[in-house]
């Protein structure tokens, strides 16, 4: 082992084994290795300018695209906008219809309804001219007869039998309806509860009757009320002195004894 290693160290130090380089190959491997220095040194200028000129190119660019984009959203924004909303409003009519009974004409053709009526109820409509109930003056004994108001049997007031009599429902009198053949009904007598249109029944003052009327006429102790209707009609108001006691409605001209 102690030979072989004398004799690698001979071999490394004989000087015959030595590379001997000539001064011109130096330097040529010298100025070589400049020239690969200098040009590594330009192309990395080179290309730190590139990237330096494109970075600035680039920030420009990117400068010029964020205003752009900001010019164009707030263009945008500012074209684009909607208006604002204007809330819709909505207007509901409720219509309401009351129906009110017309009030009476006040005008003394025809007489009222029972007093009882009126205060448990709204008044009826008011009656026709010398109309009570279902029954009117000038209407015809057999007319009279289909209302069924009319009480049988009959009693005659004449010797000729011209004219007839009946009690009604509301009247038990037997004389509360008077009809004539010729004329038809000439009389016909309200219940003591009935009031006239004026308010003026049994029971109210003569006074009072000449204060709704301004055309009574009394004579003796009866008032008198003429009507303007077709046919012609008056009220004739029985009292005894002062105060009514009996209504009767009476066809002017009648042919029946009353």
């Amino acid at each position: 082992m102690d030979d072989l290693d004398d004799d690698l160290r001979r071999l490394f130090n004989d000087d015959r084994l030595d590379v001997h380089s000539e001064p011109a190959a130096v330097d040529a491997v010298l100025s070589g290795a400049r020239r690969r220095r200098r040009r590594r040194t330009a192309v990395t200028g080179a290309v730190a300018v590139v990237a330096l000129v494109g970075a600035g190119v680039g920030l420009t660019r990117l400068d010029s695209l964020r205003s752009e984009d900001t010019t164009g959203a707030m263009l945008t924004t500012s074209v684009s906008s909607p208006p604002p909303l204007v809330p819709s409003t909505s207007t509901y009519v409720s219509t309401v219809t009351k129906t009110v009974n017309a009030p009476p004409p006040g005008n003394g053709e025809g007489p009222g309804e029972p007093t009882s009526n009126r205060s448990s109820s709204p008044p009826p409509p008011e009656p026709a001219p010398g109309r009570y109930g279902t029954l009117a003056l000038g209407m015809s004994e057999a007319e009279a007869l289909e209302t069924g108001s009319l009480i049988e049997p009959t009693t005659p007031v004449d010797a000729d039998k011209r004219c007839k009599t009946y009690a009604t429902k509301s009247v038990p009198d037997a004389d509360a309806v008077i009809v004539s053949s010729a004329k038809g009904i000439v009389r016909i007598t309200m219940p003591s509860y009935a009031k006239t249109p004026k308010n003026i029944g049994a029971g109210s003052a003569v006074s009072e009757v000449k204060a709704a009327y301004a055309n009574a006429e009394q004579t003796g102790s009866g008032v008198t009320v003429k009507m303007a209707a077709s046919p012609p009609w008056f009220y004739y108001f029985e009292s005894d002195g002062t105060t009514v006691t009996t209504v009767h409605l009476r066809l002017t001209g009648g042919d029946c004894s009353s």
